[in-house]
């Protein structure tokens, strides 16, 4: 009887603690837009669902939860949104804004000394189990070392779109045809975590970051067949539109407009395939009887790079189109098929979860979160807290369009950083920016400036002179060191007595230093023609 009751009681703690500390699941794609799933972020307006895209899963999460129309993204690039949504922090603060940040790797940045979600959950509860499956951020190295219990990097680059994609193809393992983007595996890896967490009931954070919708589009053969039947029948194509991939030996074969509708089909069925695997996840949730206890949070690291109209821009431009991104969440006490409408950006995660998970431990003080639980349990009517200011797109980048975004209330200002020109929008009345407002509206104009002005001084951010300037060094650097190998190069290939096959195997090294110094020299030259280019696109 005593050992019944034991039980009883064990069974009651472990119930209640699940209570006491729900879930959390992040679902986070890559370089996925705003209009490319099947679920338009404005339930009035449903042209904003892409047409061809098909993604149930993603539907089925949005009538269960919450759609968001002003979701942000930290960054237009991935690298630098990654860290942010990890640390409650723009990515201005945290000092990692652009891909391959120089300045941060100049500067030696610790990742490890800002809070992390996982840890921060930690704090809230020990019993926490934390994991962290697929893409992940170089600058933060491993996420074990950022309170992560378990993470399935095993690859030399931890930042991971080269667990079986297409970079460095040698030293990668390839895809296998029947688990493109590791869309499956990472189900798979997901559905094992959720099981355990039925078993113990422990409490738990799970971050799954696909790969897809990231170049090079993969997809299986059966679901890419089902587009190329559809998109042949939309188009008129009697006979179809052949299987055959641009990088196949045959594709110039085949015509350049069916090219681009296979690329088409190949896209869409890619976004199928991911939201295949999402629907796994989701569906074990259920099965494990976790689902009740359980914020499931969807959403991108950035714009798409397919057309996000009627968005302008997308990946690495800070456009809407670069910076709005889908977001759909699910969850306890949030109402079904609903919608907010109030601006919120993925640094708001870390400091949420810390209100959901009831923490006690306080959090750092120069985070630029804020809860979203007001809007999760009351929607537009949810009273956030107010922001110490709006917010900040900080991405002062060498290889591409520098340029610091700032929304505040309705209003979005967007100034160039070689230039200095400025833009302003009101990006709830004009979504497709195209009405600047800066002559109308010189008062606000100067007043956003100001304040945009503050938070960069205060947190510190990169400034464009320091980019362009650590850059130039860099290359400045490499060519010196390849010249030094090509004058030691030269100098050996002098030497009398060589055999013909050491002389072979110098030229070869002459070669390849040389072409390097070429490579070097072009890319200083793209940068300084960049560093006074005006262009906004």
């Amino acid at each position: 009887m005593r050992i019944m009751i034991g039980m009883l009681f064990a069974i009651t703690a472990i119930t209640a603690h699940a209570v006491e500390s729900p879930n959390f699941v992040i679902i986070y794609a890559d370089d996925l837009g705003y209009t490319q799933t099947s679920v338009p972020m404005m339930k009035n307006r449903p042209e904003l669902a892409h047409a061809l895209h098909q993604t149930p899963s993603l539907e089925k999460l949005a009538l269960r939860g919450m759609r968001f129309s002003s979701a942000y993204c930290p960054s237009p690039v991935c690298t630098p949104s990654r860290a942010s949504i990890q640390f409650g922090k723009t990515t201005a603060r945290v000092g990692c804004i652009s891909i391959h940040d120089v300045v941060m790797n100049k500067k030696q940045i610790d990742m490890t000394k800002n809070l992390s979600i996982a840890e921060m959950l930690k704090e809230a509860d020990e019993e926490y189990v934390t994991a962290f499956y697929g893409k992940g951020c170089t600058p933060m190295g491993w996420f074990k070392d950022h309170g992560y219990d378990v993470t399935d990097f095993h690859h030399k680059h931890p930042n991971g779109n080269g667990h079986g994609d297409w970079w460095e193809p040698a030293d990668k393992t390839p895809i296998p045809d029947d688990d493109p983007k590791r869309v499956f595996s990472l189900a798979k890896t997901a559905q094992e975590f959720l099981k355990e967490r039925g078993k113990d009931r422990k409490p738990f954070f799970m971050m799954i970051s696909h790969y897809a919708v990231h170049v090079r589009n993969t997809s299986l053969k059966s679901t890419r067949e089902k587009y190329l039947r559809i998109l042949a029948t939309e188009n008129g194509i009697e006979g179809g539109i052949p299987d055959i991939s641009k990088f196949d030996t045959n594709a110039d074969e085949m015509p350049k407009k069916l090219q681009a509708l296979w690329e088409k089909a190949n896209y869409a069925a890619m976004m199928e395939n991911m939201d295949t695997s999402i629907g796994v996840v989701l569906d074990e949730l259920q099965a494990q009887g976790l689902e009740d206890n359980t914020y499931v949070i969807f959403s991108s690291d950035n714009g798409g790079g397919q057309s996000n109209a009627p968005l302008q821009g997308g990946k690495a431009k800070m456009w809407e189109g670069g910076l709005r991104i889908p977001m759909i969440v699910a969850g306890p006490g949030i109402a079904a098929n609903s919608q907010c409408d109030q601006p919120v950006a993925q640094w708001d995660y870390l400091t949420t979860m810390h209100d959901l998970a009831g923490s006690t431990a306080a959090l750092p003080n120069d985070l630029d979160g804020i809860s979203l639980r007001p809007v999760f349990e009351h929607g537009n009517d949810g009273k956030l807290a107010p922001r110490d200011t709006g917010f900040v797109f900080h991405f002062p980048a060498h290889y591409t369009v520098p340029i610091t975004a700032f929304r505040s209330g309705d209003f979005k200002l967007m100034r160039h950083l070689n230039s200095g020109e400025i833009k302003l929008f009101n990006v709830v009345k004009d979504m497709g920016e195209t009405n600047d407002l800066t002559k109308q509206m010189p008062e606000k104009t100067a007043e956003m400036v100001r304040q945009l002005d503050a938070y960069l001084q205060k947190v510190g951010a990169w400034t464009m002179d320091e980019v362009y300037a650590t850059r130039t060094e860099e290359l400045e650097k490499w060519t010196a060191t390849y010249q030094a190998k090509v004058d030691q190069l030269n100098q050996q290939l002098n030497e009398t007595g060589l055999s013909q096959e050491d002389r072979l195997e110098l030229s070869k090294k002459l070669k390849e230093s040389t072409a390097k110094i070429k490579h070097l020299k072009e890319n200083l030259d793209k940068l300084n023609l960049d560093r006074n280019s005006d262009r906004w696109f």
